[in-house]
């Protein structure tokens, strides 16, 4: 059976996708996974690993920075389209279900759907029409499409159940499932050194270390606990590991702050073991959209599944894991209450303990069964359809 995976991200770098293609190539050496995507380099790469064969097409109109952004990304979306459909035919690639990630491709598979009679997953990464930075016109755009598509989508995949619930609410019932963005388990991963950290920026032993895991950039509560570790929290550290357009303000506030840190961006396969020598996760999104609300982020998993309590912005599905789990405390996005919330987190003489045991339900092992579950039914449905 032939699966294509089309998106308008960098195929070869987005953990998620990589994750689920490997998944299902594994699970049975019948499945042909082809992945196809846009080169951030401006280059084509093709990789093939065993029974995957992932390819990173060159997208010219990427190029194109003088245009308005709105122009730009609809020339992108037409080209990438366009250069799928023939690489597609030039390849004698005719899959047998087209897993669609993310709103703008979503067109094309159902062209490519009916074109193959394909089974069609929608896998929405987030609530794509109300993700943060969003324009109405765009969030009108990307409504559409959905409502154009849904009719032919056989499975849908979201990310979170409040996200799961909206798409039903909005466009009527469909086979669905939530598929969590956990990270990969590796046993063997967890030797690696604990006082990491500590010894990075010689951190005494009596303060704990706060870490924070993902992009620097608005919304993401990064300026609220510069303030907090600037002027009130002088006991304890930060640790800030990632990228993004406050890295620099980041970077400046800790040259003049000895408990401000900033660690540079690793390999997605490193965070776990870096993360493991803090004390408490750091998962802040401020409410700027109904995505984010609504979200549960990889860094949340990323916390768990290193051993570290977490700090947690009280939304609904973060909330419910937090609490249904024992993972920590939430607390609402503002200076005092997370102020308040580390406060207690500093008198408190244990701190949870995060037993990987206890997980499984989070854990990408638990994701890769639903998925390929689902992949078990649209091959079985696919296959009564023609007799």
């Amino acid at each position: 059976m032939d699966i294509l995976h089309v998106t308008n991200t960098d195929i070869i770098s987005d953990s998620r996708i990589l994750k689920e293609i490997e998944s299902i190539a594994a699970a049975n050496s019948e499945y042909n996974v082809i992945g196809i995507g846009i080169a951030q380099k401006y280059e084509c790469n093709k990789n093939i690993l065993k029974n995957i064969r992932l390819y990173s097409l060159d997208i010219k109109s990427i190029k194109y920075k003088s245009l308005p952004k709105i122009v730009k990304k609809i020339l992108e979306t037409f080209e990438l389209y366009f250069k799928i459909i023939i690489f597609t035919n030039k390849s004698k690639i005719k899959p047998n279900i087209i897993h669609c990630h993310d709103a703008l491709v979503l067109l094309l598979g159902v062209i490519l759907k009916i074109k193959n009679k394909a089974k069609l997953i929608y896998d929405a990464h987030e609530l794509e029409s109300q993700k943060n930075g969003t324009r109405k016109f765009q969030s009108k755009i990307v409504i559409i499409i959905e409502k154009i598509a849904w009719r032919y989508i056989d499975y849908l995949i979201t990310v979170s159940p409040s996200i799961e619930k909206w798409y039903k609410k909005k466009y009527g019932r469909k086979n669905s499932d939530v598929i969590f963005n956990s990270p990969i388990y590796i046993e063997n991963n967890l030797s690696n050194d604990k006082s990491y950290l500590r010894k990075k920026y010689d951190i005494p032993i009596n303060n704990k270390i706060y870490i924070y895991i993902g992009i620097l950039g608005i919304g993401r509560g990064v300026e609220l606990l510069l303030e907090l570790f600037k002027n009130k929290i002088k006991n304890a550290h930060i640790v800030f590991l990632g990228y993004g357009e406050l890295k620099n303000m980041v970077l400046k506030v800790s040259e003049s702050y000895d408990n401000i840190h900033i660690h540079d961006a690793v390999p997605h396969e490193d965070v776990i073991s870096i993360a493991r020598s803090a004390d408490v996760g750091l998962c802040f999104i401020e409410n700027v959209s109904l995505s984010d609300y609504y979200c549960l982020p990889n860094k949340l998993f990323e916390y768990v599944f290193s051993g570290l309590p977490v700090l947690a912005s009280n939304f609904p599905d973060i909330t419910m894991v937090v609490n249904k789990y024992n993972l920590g405390k939430c607390c609402d996005i503002n200076k005092e209450s997370i102020y308040k919330a580390i406060l207690d987190m500093e008198q408190m003489e244990e701190l949870p303990k995060i037993e990987n045991k206890n997980l499984y339900d989070l854990s990408w092992k638990a994701q890769e069964k639903k998925l390929l579950k689902l992949y078990e039914y649209l091959q079985l449905s696919r296959i009564t359809e023609e007799i």
